[in-house]
């Protein structure tokens, strides 16, 4: 009783942090016609914090009435939670107190029922993260909760252990206490599979049952260590008691990698006597069975009365005989990357040996199973890069669309543009705004100043990017005689976020980078409706390095981005005057294999003011494909 108390103090004490951090957290409640059970947010285990109920309830009789009075958990201190003990270092969580050295709440993308709840929680071991992840089950009609417990390692380890534990005050009915008769394995269930607490005085039963094979079962003083439930402490040998002890599952790994996800599944069962429990967990397929199969190598579940009385008369401790099949699963996960795709090759290891009546195991077999490859791209920078450099071909001077003004006068520009993009898969949309002042220095000299602002955002089955550019230009259109000289300086900052997902891995990154060049361009007019050009641009640009955050095992980094570049182009301007209507069509090709297309029409409202629609596609022989639509309005003052 001492050890007890001063465990429950500790508990919470440690927990009102804890509590108060967690003060707006949203418990689950799961419940059917026999079992309600909260599940705690802040801490993952079952209960609703402390002594708040529902922790436990059942309901024998199937109509859904639960006296609060009888919960099995919430009367004094409500200890109920799990523990991993990574090479001897041990993490917990548990219902009393609202401990959490395990922090998480409801699983992403999941949403919490009468019947299910999924919570994952993350913690630091050695600098490295670990991912557990619980899910809870309670369908109609079903008298146990069926939890698979999934932890991804973030690192190697020659051990991990894993424990789930209850304080299992059993009071069902008048003459029960916090008092239970407590027992390890029941008629064929050998001792290392399930660990029952019998009521004194109505002999309801709860237990925790698995038909895992790399696990044992046991009745502790209230320890938290992930690999504490292996016998009682009743005496060596000795499977059953009477105290306020707790019971509870270790479950152990060896050789486990980063990556790898090694699975408990397991029950919390319930029933008005033991064997109702056990025959019920059987009959259902609890605890990772298979429903109406008794595990391979257990021996028949009889009704051989209550488990303490099956224990004292040896029927819980048959002579060692085979009895059932131990099974381990771990899932090993290899990535890699061509730059372009990423993949997951999983592998399934299933280790199996015989268990034997006293809690011994055989031989150890495993098996390998390879199991679906998944891939995702990661190409999305590559693609923001070249349809980033498609976009900057897009910010040249258009001489004719400035005209009209007297020397000294000022023409002013706004213009909003909708463009669509792709490449491969991905399939991308701008939208964005410039504006552009236009002065005259003499009859044959104009110069002016642009900014634009563009964000495109890029989707593919499995990403989601966004490219943001600021672009500032200053611009010169020079007439000699049947000659036109358009030059344009320009720089750009360039914003890039990517949000990824390859398997059930989630990875995200930003970056920032710019370009600066220079495009110049002479046009001839050959005809006075046909000119061909001729032009260079030449410029320099970079990206900072990138490491993404997310999944670690997943999470790539790409090398920082400095390039520099110049091309020619040549191409030819076709053009047509309607009255106050002005059209154009124009075509070029670039020395680094990119073809451009751009018409427009535009329309004098009066001599100072215009308005116009210009559409245009931009492609290079990567499959990148620019469309833009832009609508421009001017006035001239």
């Amino acid at each position: 009783m001492l050890k007890r108390t001063l465990t429950a103090l500790a508990l919470s004490c440690a927990g009102v942090i804890a509590f108060t951090q967690q003060s707006k957290s949203e418990n689950a409640i799961l419940e059917n016609e026999y079992v309600k059970a909260g599940v705690n947010e802040t801490t993952g285990t079952f209960g609703s914090g402390n002594n708040t109920s529902p922790g436990l309830l059942y309901d024998s009789t199937g109509s859904g009435t639960f006296n609060t009075s009888y919960d099995y958990l919430t009367p004094g201190s409500p200890f109920d939670g799990f523990s991993v003990k990574i090479d001897g270092t041990n993490y917990f969580n548990n219902n009393a107190g609202n401990v959490a050295n395990i922090t998480g709440g409801w699983t992403s993308g999941t949403t919490t029922s009468s019947s299910s709840a999924d919570w994952t929680g993350t913690f630091t071991h050695d600098s490295n993260t670990w991912t557990l992840r619980n899910q809870y089950s309670l369908p109609t009609g079903q008298q146990f909760i069926d939890i698979i417990t999934s932890i991804t390692a973030g690192s190697s380890a020659s051990t991990v252990y894993f424990g789930r534990y209850i304080d299992p005050d059993a009071r069902a009915a008048a003459g029960d206490s916090s008092s239970t008769d407590n027992v390890l394995g029941y008629s064929g269930i050998p001792a290392t599979n399930v660990a029952f607490s019998e009521a004194l005085s109505s002999r309801y039963a709860l237990g925790l049952y698995t038909t895992n094979s790399n696990v044992t079962a046991g009745v502790q003083n209230w320890t938290q260590e992930a690999d504490g439930y292996n016998g009682t402490v009743y005496g060596d040998g000795v499977n059953y008691g009477r105290g306020d002890d707790t019971i509870g599952l270790s479950w152990v790994w060896s050789g486990v990698t980063a990556g790898d996800v090694i699975t408990a599944r397991y029950s919390y069962i319930f029933g008005p006597s033991a064997f109702a429990a056990a025959d019920e967990a059987i009959s259902a397929g609890a605890g990772g069975g298979t429903a109406g199969e008794t595990p391979e190598g257990w021996g028949e579940v009889a009704d051989v009365g209550s488990a303490t009385d099956a224990a004292e008369s040896g029927g819980s401790t048959p002579a060692p005989t085979v009895v059932g099949v131990t099974t381990t699963t771990l899932t090993h996960h290899d990535v890699a990357d061509n730059k372009k795709v990423q993949t997951v090759d999983r592998t399934l290891y299933t280790a199996s040996a015989d268990v034997y009546s006293d809690g011994s195991t055989g031989d150890v077999t495993t098996t390998e199973t390879s199991l679906p490859r998944f891939s995702a791209r990661v190409d999305q920078y590559d693609v923001m890069d070249d349809i980033n450099s498609g976009m900057n071909r897009a910010f040249v001077t258009n001489p004719w669309r400035r005209g009209g003004a007297k020397e000294g006068s000022v023409e002013f520009f706004l213009n909003g543009n909708y463009g669509t993009s792709s490449s491969g898969t991905y399939e991308g949309t701008s939208k964005g705004i410039g504006v552009t002042a236009i002065a005259d220095v003499d009859p044959n000299w104009k110069i002016g100043i642009s900014v634009d602002s563009v964000a495109t955002n890029i989707e593919e089955t499995n990403s989601k990017s966004e490219l943001k550019k600021l672009r500032v230009g200053l611009s010169s259109i020079y007439t000699i005689d049947d000659i036109i000289f358009t030059t344009d300086l320009n720089y750009s900052k360039n914003d890039y976020k990517v949000n990824r997902t390859i398997y059930i891995w989630d990875n995200s990154s930003e970056a920032e980078g710019y370009d600066a060049w220079v495009h110049q361009r002479a046009y001839y007019k050959l005809h006075e409706n046909i000119l061909p050009f001729i032009g260079v641009n030449a410029g320099k640009g970079s990206r900072d390095a990138i490491t993404e955050s997310g999944y670690f095992l997943s999470a790539r980094s790409i090398e920082k981005k400095d390039e520099t570049y110049a091309y020619g182009e040549g191409g030819i301007r076709f053009m047509e005057k309607l009255g106050d209507l002005n059209g154009y069509i124009q075509v070029g090709y670039s020395t680094d294999q990119w073809i451009s297309g751009d018409a427009g029409v535009f329309y004098d409202i009066n001599k100072t003011s215009s308005i116009g629609v210009t559409i245009g596609r931009t492609q290079d022989d990567n499959e990148t494909n620019i469309n833009k639509v832009m609508i421009e309005g001017k006035i001239n003052f």
